[in-house]
């Protein structure tokens, strides 16, 4: 099992949901977060402040690990704008899941 976290703009989040539950992926956890991105998308931004943040939308979500690359691309196709500051994903290895109700553990709760 996989851990994707990505970083989105704020415009594309309903883009990644409704790309994500097309392709039946549609269990996530969403964020509103500030984010302050590499000093070049601060610059594109103009944004001269000690808090120079931007707003973005963090998503989680556990996955199959042969679920990865098409949540990948799904991320990548839908957040896109082809601007400085589109997001980011970060991959992050889940050693153990449990459903507390049933005590079910592993891939058989995703």
């Amino acid at each position: 099992m996989k851990k994707v976290e990505a970083f989105v703009r704020v415009e594309k989040i309903n883009d990644v949901r409704n790309a994500m539950k097309a392709m039946g992926h549609g269990s996530m956890i969403n964020y509103d977060i500030w984010y302050r991105g590499t000093s070049r998308e601060i610059n594109q931004y103009n944004i001269e402040s000690l808090y120079d943040f931007m707003p973005k939308v963090k998503v989680e979500m556990v996955v199959e690990d042969e679920h990865v690359e098409e949540i990948i691309n799904i991320l990548c196709e839908s957040a896109f704008t082809g601007n400085t500051g589109d997001g980011k994903i970060f991959i992050i290895p889940v050693e153990e899941a449990i459903r507390i109700q049933t005590r079910e553990n592993g891939d058989m709760i995703l």
